[in-house]
């Protein structure tokens, strides 16, 4: 890992990182704007595919998704940027590995999401109890998005494990 970092310490990224002022402060913002169009939307639909709120139409609480995509893309070009700014910091950090392990993890139960609720929800009542399995998504979701914020927030205070 500490070869991997020295190269990304080697790219004019990394220079273009350290040597823009206010780079880091506006990426800081654009990347909480970002978690919170994530977070936001996948609140209502993970909160409303777990049983809640029912009134809401189950169907078109997915219609947030498109902000969902745009705050996860948001944060990944502004977390890249973050990593190479500090590769070395980031890479030694048990907070960003546990957050990178719950990424992975939600991405992988939004796969799980997609081949096996998504088509299904076409048949749904728009006031239905969701089915055991959604639920489990949408709280396995809950889970690992909660974490990602949690451990994000750790990064500067906790260390190499």
């Amino acid at each position: 890992m500490e070869q991997f970092g020295k190269l990304v310490e080697s790219t004019a990224l990394h220079e273009w990182m350290l040597t823009t002022e206010w780079l880091w402060p506006w990426l800081e913002i654009i990347h909480f704007f970002g978690l919170s169009l994530l977070l936001g939307a996948l609140l209502v639909i993970d909160l409303r595919m777990a049983g809640f709120f029912r009134q809401i139409n189950i169907k078109v609480t997915h219609s947030l998704l498109p902000w969902v995509f745009a705050g996860f893309g948001l944060n990944v070009v502004t977390g890249v940027l973050f990593f190479f700014g500090d590769p070395m910091r980031y890479a030694i950090n048990i907070g960003f590995q546990f957050k990178m392990g719950l990424i992975v993890l939600a991405g992988l139960n939004a796969l799980w999401y997609w081949w096996q609720i998504h088509d299904e929800m076409n048949s749904w009542a728009p006031d239905i109890n969701p089915p055991l399995l959604a639920k489990t998504i949408a709280i396995v979701s809950l889970g690992c998005w909660t974490g990602v914020l949690l451990l994000g927030r750790l990064i500067p205070y906790v260390g190499t494990g």
